[in-house]
């Protein structure tokens, strides 16, 4: 390859110079024309430049000829497999960081988790589990003032004997007329269970009413059902109806319509029924399930008025006009109540002719404490034909301590 590039590039020159030759020849002795003279030194500058050229492609030619390329190699890569690689793991990992890096880290805390132990929570001392509502299970219907008794089982769960000095506390909601507190009839070591009862009267409204009690130990301890401190036993009622007057021949229910009356004390008007019993600023309210003055407890529909305090403290209570009928009787049974040895009332009927002013008295009777119930009778046949507005009402004698008046079965009647 060498060796004919040398051949062509001296064939070449060769070739140049005869060329260059062959254009002009002129000799000393002749005369130059000015044509001939342009022309020759035109042909000795194209010579000098051809052999400049010539000479340029002869360095070039053989810069080249002596020239080896590198022929380029590509590799035909030997497919082999791929061996199939077990890792290791090892205990600990060692990392040394390169003399021209030092890492930084951002590290998060980590709370150390606490090793769990199989250690038993300690059992209280005092703890109950509810077993079953032995009575009166939840949403039990009932008429208004209907007396029941409510028994809840539970167990001792905690490691205290539950001893008489133990109770049955009312805690929240609706007391049913029930004690505030009613202690454990028995002595219950731990796992045994026991039955608690509680004299109940429903409310003398309709709706749904719920009351929740809590047990009291020694040391004014309370607990409930459940893990300590526990949720309160409660006894969950519906009251669906008035019950009916047990006289077939009653034409007007005082007592049922009790609220329908317009009631004052001496000191203001109060609105019925009242909250509870309020022996100072007076009360009206009902009961299905009156208490008699020596502790029994009667059936009848019972009208409570409680007079206000005051030198001339009373309550009173103006009802709507009732159309009068020959034959038609007012009746009552007036008594106080339990534990109120001090109670000393006078039970009054009023009237007037609606449209009028004048009101008069139909009848009176006082009543002490003295464990005895007064039966009283009206016959109102003098009234025929007249629209009548009645009026109740309670007197304090003296001392209003426990004036605590009940109308029991207040009603007007035909017999």
């Amino acid at each position: 390859m060498k060796s004919k590039l040398l051949i062509i590039l001296t064939a070449v020159l060769i070739l140049g110079i005869l060329l260059a030759a062959c254009n002009v020849s002129m000799t000393s002795t002749e005369e130059a024309k000015p044509g001939q003279l342009a022309t020759v030194m035109w042909a000795t500058v194209s010579t000098r430049l051809t052999q400049i050229a010539v000479g340029t492609m002869i360095a070039e030619a053989t810069q080249v000829a002596n020239y080896t390329a590198t022929p380029t190699i590509t590799e035909t890569p030997t497919i082999t497999s791929t061996p199939t690689i077990t890792l290791t793991p090892t205990s600990t990992y060692t990392f040394t960081p390169s003399a021209t890096f030092t890492p930084v880290f951002t590290s998060t805390p980590v709370t150390p988790t606490p090793t769990r132990t199989n250690t038993p929570v300690p059992v209280p001392c005092n703890q109950a589990t509810f077993v079953t509502d032995v009575t009166i299970p939840d949403n039990t219907t009932m008429y208004a003032g209907q007396p029941f008794i409510k028994t809840w089982r539970i167990k001792n769960s905690g490691t205290c004997d539950w001893t008489t000095a133990y109770s049955l506390t009312f805690s929240t909601g609706n007391s049913f007329s029930a004690a505030a507190s009613v202690p454990f009839t028995k002595t219950t070591k731990p796992g045994e269970t026991l039955d608690i009862d509680v004299s109940m009267v429903s409310p003398s409204t309709t709706g749904d009413f719920t009351s929740s009690w809590m047990i009291t130990g020694p040391s004014s301890s309370v607990f409930g059902v459940g893990t300590a401190p526990g949720t309160a036993l409660d006894v969950k009622i519906k009251v669906t109806a008035i019950p009916p007057n047990h006289d077939p021949n009653t034409v007007y229910d005082f007592v049922v319509n009790y609220c329908s009356g317009l009631w004052r004390t001496n000191a203001a008007y109060i609105t019925c029924p009242t909250s509870g019993y309020d022996y100072k600023n007076g009360t009206v309210t009902r009961t299905f399930a009156p208490i008699l003055e020596n502790g029994v407890m009667d059936d009848e529909g019972t009208l409570i008025t409680i007079p206000a305090i005051g030198g001339d403290g009373f309550i009173q209570g103006q009802f709507p006009s009732f159309l009068v009928h020959s034959g038609d009787h007012f009746a009552a049974s007036l008594a106080c109540t339990v534990n109120a040895p001090k109670c000393s009332v006078t039970f009054e009927l009023l009237y007037k002719i609606n449209g009028t002013e004048t009101v008069t008295s139909l009848g009176a009777w006082n009543k002490v404490s003295d464990n005895t119930i007064l039966p009283v009778d009206v016959d109102l046949s003098s009234l025929d034909g007249q629209s009548v507005i009645f009026y109740l009402k309670v007197s304090s004698q003296s001392d209003p301590t426990n004036d605590f008046a009940q109308w029991m079965a207040v009603r007007i009647t035909h017999p």
